[in-house]
């Protein structure tokens, strides 16, 4: 008996996005703690032009629909309680280093289709071999706004066995997608209409069908994937769920309705066939020749590469694709083979630049013995594809990414000075959530598509003035008054604002630095010494602002509690100093201060 699995993942493009962000998600997933569960709300908006309505909510968060942004919102409708909700963010927040996001993002349906691809790609290697992606048509489905692919398909038949049944099949596949992070709705049906209607309006999550008259019954008429018009038509004849419709008789509902709906029942009911477009892989791009005279000269090995890079160049024309990584593999006579892998930042059809690339990286190793075979293959590839901005459209909202300098000076530049000076030796910087400074942001090689956040380093990634702005507390003075002062007292003032540009250090440094107290804290002075050593050099500190409060959240092991103080010297130098009070209880002149920033 044929069987058949839906998969629905409700809001995929929300779900979507969460994957491909960096988070802390394997953190707390190696602590045995949910991320949602600990980590402060982020509302995230996707928005689209429409042609008639202008820019759009596409797709919103579950916080941001509590918040009251719905789908087909006006975009600027939306930033109006974006923005009320992110002035109650900041008076909630205010004493939080870091508090709930506000993120509004242009919405790629291109790269919500990739992500489903390759989920597909997965369940076909996990559950079942037969996988297929939704089938669209040319205009949406009533109850469904996004016109884009959000379910799998599965044919199970005959797989169930390997599971211990349908149940089993049904737990393996919902702990497969709950491993990955997904929410799914799944249902199982004799018939693909069946199974997409009782996955996307079911009562439960996990559903399984033996006879569809009787489980779709109940169900609204949009679970048959009628389009609009026709759901409004049968709104005005009151009829709104399926049993309604099959007591019609279904020569009366073709004539004034469309064969479209007798297609749909039929498949519903299991009495037509509804096949699914099986997703496969494409096969590699690649080409092989093997030498009539082997040779370890490198003339005559790049004029056969350059003949084997035309072909490769028209594999890749023929699929519309661009390479984004590149492996020639050597066959050499008396040694194992010798792989040279290229990655390249944005996808190319450019053999000319591919053969130059390669060309470098030959003059960089030395062939031990003759080569006997050639091969070329195009492991990663992605289409091509031009991004333009609008004349009127804002910088912010422009999405910067590889794909937008495909074919540009700035991708041949990145992938010239990747092949010469390697890898890692070109990196990308990404901001990220982490409330330490010296793990404000991470960086990754911009070729090779490494994941982000392999590479940690300590500093922040915004960028900050370098002019010294009127501070409050700070009172302005000529030189020899600030200089009699300094001699006196010392000047405690109040916290930089948010808005302050010296609220952070210019270098902040990946290992902060020890400071070793030489004279305990004054009256005048709080909890600060008030003469330090550092680098062999005594330093009378003159002006204190702070403490400020930074410490870790419990989730992610012990617990790091900082108080920075941004602290003045007698010779004019500006300083980001902390003492860790985790290990530290009481201020004393044994307490451990570290220089962590710079401000000049």
């Amino acid at each position: 008996m044929k069987r058949l699995l839906c998969i629905w993942l409700p809001n995929w493009p929300i779900q979507s996005l969460s994957l491909r962000e960096p988070s802390e998600r394997a953190l707390a997933t190696k602590n045995g703690h949910s991320q949602n569960e600990h980590k402060p709300s982020s509302f995230t908006v996707l928005w689209a032009d429409d042609s008639r309505r202008g820019r759009t909510v596409i797709a919103c968060c579950r916080h941001a629909s509590m918040m009251g942004i719905r789908i087909g919102m006006p975009l600027i409708q939306a930033n109006q309680l974006i923005q009320h909700r992110s002035q109650q963010v900041d008076e909630q927040h205010a004493d939080e280093e870091i508090g709930p996001q506000l993120n509004v993002l242009p919405h790629d349906p291109y790269v919500d289709y990739q992500d489903l691809v390759a989920l597909a790609a997965k369940l076909q290697s996990h559950i079942a071999p037969l996988v297929a992606i939704e089938p669209l048509e040319k205009y949406p489905w009533a109850g469904f706004p996004r016109h884009q692919p959000e379910s799998l398909l599965c044919d199970v038949s005959g797989v169930e066995h390997l599971f211990g049944g349908e149940q089993g099949l049904l737990e393996a596949t919902s702990k497969f997608l709950s491993d990955a992070s997904l929410h799914a709705r799944i249902a199982i049906a004799p018939s693909v209409s069946a199974a997409w209607a009782m996955a996307h309006f079911g009562a439960a999550a996990i559903e399984v069908v033996d006879d569809p008259a009787t489980s779709l019954g109940p169900l609204p008429v949009e679970s048959l994937r009628l389009d609009l018009a026709t759901v409004a038509t049968l709104d005005r004849l009151g009829i709104e769920r399926v049993d309604q419709l099959l007591r019609l008789p279904r020569g009366g509902l073709a004539t004034r309705l469309g064969k479209n709906v007798v297609t749909r029942i039929s498949q519903a009911m299991d009495e037509i066939d509804e096949p699914i477009n099986v997703h496969h892989d494409e096969p590699e791009i690649c080409c092989s020749h093997e030498l009539e005279y082997p040779t370890d000269d490198r003339e005559i090995l790049l004029h056969r590469i350059e003949w084997m890079m035309e072909e490769i160049g028209a594999g890749l024309a023929t699929r519309k694709h661009g390479a984004l990584s590149l492996l020639c593999r050597l066959g050499l006579a008396a040694h194992p083979p010798l792989n040279i892998v290229i990655g390249l930042f944005a996808p190319s059809q450019d053999t000319k630049h591919l053969l130059s690339l390669l060309s470098s990286r030959f003059e960089n190793f030395r062939i031990p013995s003759n080569v006997v075979t050639l091969m070329l293959s195009i492991p990663l590839t992605s289409p091509l594809r031009s991004v333009q901005s609008g004349l009127f459209d804002d910088a912010n909202d422009h999405v910067c990414s590889s794909h937008s300098f495909g074919g540009s000076s700035v991708s041949r530049l990145v992938d010239s000075l990747s092949g010469r000076l390697g890898r890692d030796a070109v990196l990308s910087v990404e901001s990220e959530t982490d409330s330490l400074p010296e793990n404000a942001y991470s960086v990754y090689p911009m070729t090779g598509f490494s994941a982000i956040g392999s590479t940690s380093i300590g500093g922040k990634s915004k960028s900050r003035s370098r002019t010294r702005p009127n501070q409050k507390g700070f009172r302005h003075q000529n030189k020899k008054e600030a200089t009699d002062d300094r001699n006196e007292s010392m000047t405690i003032n109040t916290l930089p604002s948010r808005d302050d540009a010296m609220r952070r250090p210019l270098t902040i440094f990946a290992n902060p630095l020890l400071l070793t107290s030489l004279a305990p804290p004054s009256a005048q002075s709080g909890d600060v010494p008030s003469v330090v050593r550092f680098r062999n050099q005594t330093f009378r500190i003159v002006a204190v602002w702070g403490p400020e409060r930074i410490e870790t959240g419990w989730w992610k092991g012990p617990s790091i509690r900082r108080d920075y103080y941004r602290v003045e010297t007698a010779n004019g130098r500006w300083w980001w100093i902390y003492r860790d009070i985790a290990t530290t209880k009481t201020a004393d002149a044994h307490a451990t201060w570290m220089m962590h920033g710079q401000f000049t």
